[in-house]
């Protein structure tokens, strides 16, 4: 057992992660330099990772090369002064600059971070982290994605709406991580469904509304925990006709909705709980892990192996403490944001690149240190090229270095993030007050106030029937926050075609909502409440939800 130096609990440094970082080696010449022993707890070390990373808030800025206007991750106007140098999409990606311009020779008379972070701050930087997408420009950590609208963390969909997490998803609209599926409306952790509206943890299931845990089902409404069951309603069977009757006084109206969410609401508190959603996999602990093996302490993982304290995960392979990372990332330690890559350590959104250690912002490069916003590059240091043989012989001597002042095998500081800590994927994962925050020296973001807008207050109809074309130019106001937002015409031809009234929250406090949905990310040792089996569960002791080992979920569900 070690001693966080974070938060002073104790943690677990076990042999497969000894065995781990011998694997991530790596060779520079003659010499041979390894990672030590982690200092913080798994959590720490994830919130330190994550508060780098903004998924859901984007600023109006201009691009620092041309003035044009553009949208942003980066803040103009952040907390601690100078705001970051961002160029826009086009710009970023042509020849009108050379990011080796601000390349600079590495000081060994000062620390390591200190003279990254003034690298950081003025290398351009993508305004957005997107990958080969398709009409999608106000989206963020996605790739592959065609027609797309504020959506985050998300590859290969189109048609999606305000979401987090969807993966080959189509015409998904207010979801998040959601795997393979179609025509789905504010739907939260399913895999292959279609047609559905309001159900959570799902499997293969289509024409669904308001339920939860269902596996292979059609046609079930308001129900819990069936396997292959069809025209249910309130877990009962329905005769065809009987089942279409009972749902559609539902369907449409807003008023409806809400009495379907507080019957829902009930059903999924009073429902058998499994220890935790891992299917098809061997050796596996966490929460949402599918066709995996030897993945421990990991969720959200899919066809995955040999893997540990890993947050969001798509075809890993050898991967340890990172979060968001897809597309056949191997043998990758403390990163965060990747798609396909090979040994890569202590980095920030490195794409189709190998070798690459302390940088941030790399695109098909390999062999580069310390760099940010390289773009097919080779032995960079600071964004300074050098031979192959000079940077082999110089690694090394940063590597000691950083040795000396305590840097090495350390994440970015939480102080040099892009981001205050309350815009940050860390704030929703560990939440804090800005006292909190303040007082570990990191930054908060004082958002702006209320709209100024003073039109007049629009009443939505209830029913989806009754709404009029012109509400797409109106000026909505927030149930909840009371802040301003306006319905696309993609989603309101959506919600017309699913039979489901406008929603009266707006897209952030939306996905607040689902987030709740969301069990926390962390492990406890409790006994199954049928057999007393020890199991290791993300449901605490001191929780109500009863909780079974899989041997008596499923024997009590199929």
């Amino acid at each position: 057992m070690k001693v966080c130096t974070s938060c002073q609990q104790p943690f677990e440094f076990t042999p497969d992660e000894q065995k781990f970082l011998k694997k991530m080696e790596f060779h520079y010449g003659d010499a041979v330099v390894n990672f030590p022993e982690p200092t913080d707890c798994p959590d720490c070390r994830n919130q330190i990772r994550t508060a780098h990373r903004n998924e859901q808030y984007l600023y109006h800025r201009k691009s620092d090369l041309s003035g044009k206007q553009l949208i942003s991750l980066y803040s103009p106007t952040p907390p601690w002064g100078a705001p970051y140098r961002v160029y826009t999409q086009e710009e970023w990606w042509s020849d009108q600059y050379d990011p080796l311009e601000y390349g600079r020779d590495f000081d060994f008379n000062r620390p390591f971070f200190d003279q990254w972070a003034e690298l950081s701050k003025v290398v351009p930087r993508l305004p957005l982290m997107q990958v080969s997408n398709d009409n999608s420009p106000f989206t963020t950590g996605t790739g592959y994605c065609r027609n797309c609208h504020l959506i985050n963390s998300s590859e290969y969909c189109e048609d999606c709406y305000y979401g987090k997490l969807l993966q080959k998803c189509k015409n998904c609209v207010d979801c998040s991580y959601m795997y393979d599926s179609e025509r789905c409306y504010e739907c939260f952790d399913c895999r292959r469904c279609q047609n559905c509206a309001f159900v959570t943890y799902n499997q293969n299931c289509s024409d669904c509304w308001f339920s939860e845990n269902l596996t292979g089902c059609t046609n079930c409404f308001l129900c819990t925990n069936l396997s292959h069951k069809e025209y249910h309603f309130m877990n009962r069977s329905l005769s065809k006709d009987e089942y279409k009757k009972r749902i559609q006084e539902f369907k449409g109206s807003y008023r409806n909705f809400q009495k379907a969410k507080e019957i829902f609401e009930k059903l999924c508190r009073e429902r058998i709980h499994k220890y935790a959603q891992i299917t098809n996999s061997e050796n596996c602990t966490g929460d949402f892990i599918e066709h995996s093996h030897n993945c421990l302490n990991c969720f959200d993982m899919n066809d995955s192996e040999d893997c540990r304290y890993v947050w969001v995960g798509v075809q890993l392979k050898d991967v340890y403490d990172c979060s968001n990372m897809y597309v056949k990332p191997e043998l990758n330690y403390q990163v965060l944001g990747t798609i396909e890559t090979f040994h890569v350590a202590f980095s920030l959104y490195v794409f189709h690149s190998q070798d690459i250690f302390y940088s941030e912002q790399v695109f098909n490069s390999k062999n580069c240190f310390g760099c940010v916003g390289l773009k097919k590059h080779q032995y960079c240091i600071f964004n300074k090229r050098y031979t192959k043989e000079a940077y082999e012989a110089v690694v090394p001597k940063i590597v000691a270095h950083m040795q000396k002042t305590g840097e090495w095998g350390q994440f970015f500081p939480v102080t040099r993030a892009p981001h205050a800590y309350n815009e940050t994927l860390a704030s929703e994962y560990y939440p804090m007050e800005k006292e909190a925050v303040l007082k570990r020296g990191w930054n908060w973001y004082e958002k702006e106030g209320q709209s100024t807008y003073q039109g007049p207050e629009i009443n939505l109809s209830d029913h989806i029937r009754d709404t009029p074309e012109d509400v797409t130019e109106k000026i909505l106001k927030c149930a909840s926050s009371g802040r301003y937002y306006k319905i696309i015409p993609q989603e309101l031809q959506f919600c017309r075609s699913m039979q489901v009234p406008l929603p009266r929250l707006s897209p952030d406090e939306r996905h607040r909502a689902r987030m709740k949905l969301r069990n926390p990310r962390h492990l406890h040792s409790r006994a199954c409440a049928k057999c007393s089996t020890p199991i290791q569960t993300i449901y605490s002791t001191d929780r109500p939800e009863i909780v079974y080992c899989e041997a008596c979920y499923l024997k009590e569900v199929y």
